[in-house]
């Protein structure tokens, strides 16, 4: 256990060292919402709390989006081999989740401070926000996590990727905006909402337990053999 720990800190310090070298997603994140901002400003003057909501989960999307997109990336070439030869194919899984899980929640919170700046807040009831927006994160975290070790164990087969992720990503967004429209209205209970919650809390634990229960298996399969005279 202790061996696991130590492996996945070490590769969490590796992708944010990566990350603040190459600044793709961050730069490229803020771009798009200062676009975002810009546009709904001239639109709507001031959005209403659809539209708001809406903003702020294109925002999030486009950011996991982008960060699957540089998980691929990352899985290519002799580097999948590198992480294969310092890690568990698992630790590798649980490390990666664990740094989107970081982008995306910093995504989130940043998106909805430059949105409560420029046109308010008007969600009434911000625990179903912050609700739903954990439960997204971490379901996409573990979905393009999942993805990028599955593309590297299938070298890369971008329509297998694409096929699995889409109903997935879409499935996953769709209960999240629920549970979230649930905050622009007031004395919503927890029963009213207790099918969707669930729901999303058993998509992310089937999403996290695919990844753990397959992915450990491609990556022994796929991970390099040493050769016989080192």
């Amino acid at each position: 256990m202790v061996g696991y720990l130590r492996q996945i800190v070490r590769l969490l310090r590796f992708y944010w060292v990566l990350e603040g070298r190459n600044r793709q997603l961050v730069n490229g994140v803020l771009l798009y919402v200062l676009a975002i901002l810009l546009l709904v400003s001239y639109l709507f003057r001031q959005p209403e709390g659809q539209v708001w909501l809406g903003v702020y989960w294109m925002v999030l999307l486009f950011a996991a989006v982008n960060a699957g997109v540089l998980s691929f990336m990352q899985e290519s070439g002799g580097r999948r081999w590198y992480y294969y030869q310092i890690a568990d194919p698992l630790a590798v899984y649980v490390a990666k989740s664990l740094h989107l899980t970081g982008l995306l929640t910093l995504v989130a919170v940043t998106s909805g401070v430059l949105l409560t700046v420029f046109f308010g807040l008007p969600v009434k009831e911000i625990k179903w926000l912050v609700l739903a927006t954990l439960g997204a994160v971490l379901g996409l975290s573990f979905l393009f996590a999942f993805l990028a070790g599955l593309s590297s164990a299938t070298r890369h087969q971008a329509m297998l990727t694409t096929v699995l992720g889409f109903p997935l990503v879409i499935g996953l967004c769709l209960l999240a905006a629920r549970i979230a429209s649930a905050g622009l209205m007031s004395g919503v209970s927890m029963d009213d909402l207790r099918q969707d919650i669930l729901m999303l809390a058993g998509l992310d634990l089937i999403l996290g337990g695919m990844g753990v229960l397959l992915l450990p298996t491609f990556g022994a399969i796929n991970r390099p053999a040493v050769p016989a005279d080192q």
